[in-house]
């Protein structure tokens, strides 16, 4: 199992935690970023350069502030190295950041990587429009999604051997990737067009909505043995009643966070059937809940 950065699934929750933190820091826009990490000792690396016709040049701004933070990024456009404007805020949900740019009929065209997660982009600079393309194609969330994701939701739901990241608006996006689309941006024939990733468990299992849906039920991912097609299993009925399930069972005292925890510190059977009860208010598959709260991974279940 792969995480954001193409490695092991972490087993320390707390980084987990600290990922989180630099993603809220992230999300509060560029210019806050790149200014506090003057003041907090963060390195601030011109990575990339794009020298364009009619004397306009792009510089890619890479900040890292230590091993426990995702880095943030900044693109600057110049014309003759005058006058630099900042025109795109961006984070990377996985892999590295690569901008491709060209002027063509006066117009500034930027396309950057399927993985990437937009937090500000500018419009014009000195009567140039700039035109942003996320390669593959740019994926849209619903208004009505949009409206029912809080600032207060959990943004992360972790019980034994199962941690279940919800994306954020602007990460979205970003979190098609591996499903409705390749790393590179190539669209997935096994994929349905109108199921929109808005989680996923371990980095691996899919959370979706259905994005053609005004206020669509909430789905996990099948994949049986052989076949590269998922199928959908329902989960909640609404995406409110799915925060309001995963506020159920998110342990957040930390004691229950690895797999082995489920053998020293069970959730006692009461505490089950009392969750399953609040949660079996629809018709939905309650055995996902009820095999998380007992420390059964859901990826071995679901990705068979």
């Amino acid at each position: 199992m792969m995480n954001r950065k193409g490695e092991p699934v972490r087993k320390n929750k707390k980084i987990l935690l600290a990922v989180a933190v630099s993603i809220l820091i992230l999300s509060m826009g560029g210019k806050y970023l790149f200014a506090m990490a003057q003041k907090i000792g963060c390195s601030d690396d011109v990575i990339q350069k794009i020298e364009m016709k009619n004397g306009y040049i792009i510089k890619v701004y890479q900040t890292n502030c230590g091993a426990t933070t995702d880095f943030g990024y900044k693109l600057t456009l110049t014309h003759h190295d005058k006058d630099v404007k900042e025109i795109l805020s961006y984070g990377m949900l996985e892999g590295d950041s690569h901008i491709d740019a060209d002027v063509h009929n006066d117009q500034l065209n930027v396309t950057y990587s399927p993985s990437t997660i937009v937090y500000s982009k500018g419009t014009h600079h000195k009567g140039i429009p700039i035109h942003f393309e996320r390669k593959g194609g740019n994926t849209s969330v619903p208004v009505s999604f949009k409206n029912q994701r809080k600032s207060f939701d959990l943004d992360m739901a972790d019980l034994f051997a199962n941690s279940l990241i919800v994306y954020r608006n602007e990460e979205i996006p970003a979190g098609q990737v591996h499903f409705a689309v390749s790393e590179k941006g190539n669209p997935s024939k096994t994929w349905n067009s109108n199921w929109l990733v808005i989680g996923a468990i371990e980095y691996t299992l899919p959370v979706f909505i259905h994005s053609d849906e005004e206020n669509s039920s909430v789905y996990v991912g099948q994949k049986e043995k052989n076949s590269s097609t998922w199928k959908e299993v329902k989960i909640a009925s609404t995406y409110r009643g799915f925060q309001k399930s995963l506020k159920l069972i998110d342990d957040p005292s930390g004691k229950r966070s690895f797999p082995e925890d489920v053998k020293t510190n069970p959730l006692p059977e009461k505490e089950i059937k009392h969750n399953l009860r609040k949660i079996n208010k629809e018709n939905i598959d309650l055995s996902f809940w009820n095999d998380w709260m007992r420390g059964i991974s859901l990826t071995d279940k679901y990705i068979q």
